[in-house]
């Protein structure tokens, strides 16, 4: 159930873009038997998807829950993903990170960038004490607030069932606050 819910928040992403006439492209996961998995390697996804709106591409990773924070746990944030975010926003023009989607909480959904990301991790896990947080800080996940904290709203509204999310206003607000200059 939780899974074909998130499929259906980032199903709702997509029809998003397509409505505002944003470049989106998700990345298909491989679908693998059960009887083959043990013979075959099958190379995991860097992340969900890409949008791009000109002049930003914006690799981003979608995370939804109906609880009130996501786990640092490599079952939900896997490692892989936060090595190839961070590998991403080395080149000129990219902004990437997470889409945290809490649908238990009026659907509240925040861009986090992964640096922003990875700098609240080290500090909740006691690695880096150098920025401090208004928010409850909790060693093994990252809960809403904090997402409120360091993130962008992803404004959104229902549209009688599903979802509907401003990408144009998101990319908008993260280029005004993560672009370099350096285009």
């Amino acid at each position: 159930m939780a899974k074909d819910q998130g499929r259906a928040f980032e199903s709702d992403v997509e029809q998003s873009c397509k409505d505002q006439k944003v470049f989106y492209h998700r990345i298909k996961d491989v679908f693998i038997p059960m009887d083959l998995r043990r013979r075959v390697r099958v190379p995991m996804n860097k992340y969900d998807s890409f949008v791009f709106k000109r002049p930003h591409l914006v690799p981003l990773e979608f995370k939804s829950t109906k609880a009130k924070s996501f786990s640092f746990s490599e079952k939900i944030i896997k490692e892989h993903q936060i090595k190839y975010l961070k590998e991403a926003v080395d080149y000129d023009g990219v902004i990437a990170g997470f889409v945290f989607n809490f649908r238990e909480s009026d659907n509240a959904t925040y861009f986090v960038h992964i640096d922003d990301f990875i700098q609240y991790k080290n500090h909740a896990e006691g690695k880096d004490d150098s920025i401090t947080y208004k928010s409850k800080v909790n060693k093994s996940s990252i809960p809403i607030a904090i997402c409120e904290e360091i993130g962008i709203p992803v404004e959104n509204m229902k549209k009688k069932v599903r979802y509907r999310y401003y990408i144009n206003k998101l990319i908008d607000d993260i280029s005004e606050k993560y672009d370099k200059g350096e285009m």
